[in-house]
Order: structure tokens, then sequence, then C-alpha cells
């Protein structure tokens, strides 16, 4: 770094050299790319499930176009309720079993207490599958 006397009674002026520079510029890391954004300003699960299923108010999705054009992260939670959607659809009609349907008339009369438990879908089903793609993780 150099020194230069700007004029009797200023103060000093100090200027790089060249190779000073040059260092610096080589030693800072060039700037992050992409938009940082607060925890607040992302989509929630359910503002992009809306979102998908085209029930967002005009001004929510005014806001979350403009949103999902610079964050990959909500991008990519749209995307996985899209895939959600199309898997739901796509799996056909849901058939529910007599004793079920049986289960749940006896539950508004009272008798809850002496219906036994649903047991869980078979580990190879299409539904525990999906059930388990759409379950968060840890759980």
């Amino acid at each position: 770094m150099d020194r230069h006397q700007a004029g009797r009674g200023s103060t000093p002026e100090y200027r790089l050299s060249r190779d000073s520079v040059r260092e610096v510029a080589e030693s800072t890391p060039p700037p992050r790319g992409g938009h940082h954004f607060l925890s607040t300003d992302h989509l929630s699960t359910e503002a992009a499930a809306a979102y998908v299923d085209g029930c967002l108010p005009a001004a929510g999705k005014v806001r979350a176009d403009a949103h999902l054009a610079l964050c990959a992260q909500c991008r990519r939670e749209v995307t996985d309720q899209q895939d959600a959607r199309r898997a739901l659809r796509g799996s056909g009609p849901i058939h529910m079993p007599g004793d079920l349907r049986e289960r749940l008339r006896r539950l508004g009369e009272g008798a809850a207490e002496a219906v036994p438990p649903v047991p869980e879908p078979s580990s190879g089903s299409r539904w525990s599958r999906l059930l388990r793609r759409l379950r968060p993780s840890g759980r």
C-alpha cells in the first residue's frame, strides 16, 4: 500500500498497488450466486399445494410466481406437489371395504369401543408405497 500526501494539512490518501489489488482480488471469493431468502419468504407446503391446485387468490399467485422464478427450493416443492397430485389422480378409484363402511356407521352409534383397529395395508401395496413417499422423513 502506498501513501500519498494530497496536500499540506490534509489527511494522507492510501492507494493499493497493482500487485496488492491482484492479491486481494485472487483471495476474495466470487459473489454468491442466486438469491437468499428468509424462511418466511418461501412457500409453505400448503401454499405450494394450493398453487398446484390453482386455488391461490390472484395476489398470492402473483407473489408465488415471482418467488418461484428465483427460488429453486420452492420450485422443487411445487414439482413434488405436482408429482403427488398426478400419483393420486392416476391411482384409480378408491374402494372402501365393506367392513370399514360398517365400522364407520357404528362409530356414529357410539359403539366405537367395540370396533377393532383397521390393519395397516401390506408393505407392497400401491397405497402404502405412496404413503411412505408422502410422509416426511424421520417419522
